[in-house]
């Protein structure tokens, strides 16, 4: 196995990957419509009762993606990683709210009400595909950053990789 091979290897299991969480959307699609699929407080209980199992399916893609993405290219991971920081923990708390949500809106005792964290989940709906989306896209379009080895023995500034663009990949 030459390099060369294990680096197609890996680029397609990410491949793979990403495309199964992209396909894997439509949990979020189903929520952020959640108020015009259902029109009634019965039909939106359907909608949200034929995703509420799947959402699960999706965020541990999500995670798979973001595992097999560190695995096969930690350099690139962390320069990404570290470049659009706010923007991955914006799409991860996207994704507990949606979690919390799910959970919430029909237990007995809820602060907010069921209404409150449906619109939690239209919110998880738009926001964490369109962020998403924006991420990911920056892995597929070449996004060049700069290694610099010699970097690591500066102790003012250890960095040793860092975005060729001012907007950090994005």
């Amino acid at each position: 196995m030459t390099y060369e091979f294990l680096q197609q290897y890996w680029w397609f299991i990410v491949s793979l990957l990403g495309a199964l969480l992209v396909f894997l959307l439509f949990v979020q699609g189903a929520n952020s419509l959640v108020f015009r699929l259902g029109q009634t407080e019965d039909e939106q209980r359907l909608v949200l009762e034929s995703t509420g199992r799947k959402w699960e399916i999706t965020f541990t893609t999500l995670v798979t993606f973001g595992g097999a993405f560190f695995a096969s290219f930690p350099l690139f991971y962390s320069t990404s990683f570290g470049g659009a920081y706010w923007l991955w923990m914006i799409i991860l708390f996207s994704f507990v709210l949606q979690a919390v949500s799910y959970e919430f809106q029909l237990k007995k005792g809820n602060l907010l009400g069921a209404h409150t964290f449906r619109c939690f989940l239209v919110l998880n709906g738009v926001v964490g595909p369109t962020l998403l989306g924006g991420a990911v896209a920056t892995f597929f379009n070449g996004s060049n950053f700069v290694v610099a080895k010699a970097n690591l023995t500066e102790l003012a500034s250890p960095v040793i990789s860092r975005w060729a663009n001012g907007s950090a990949g994005l």
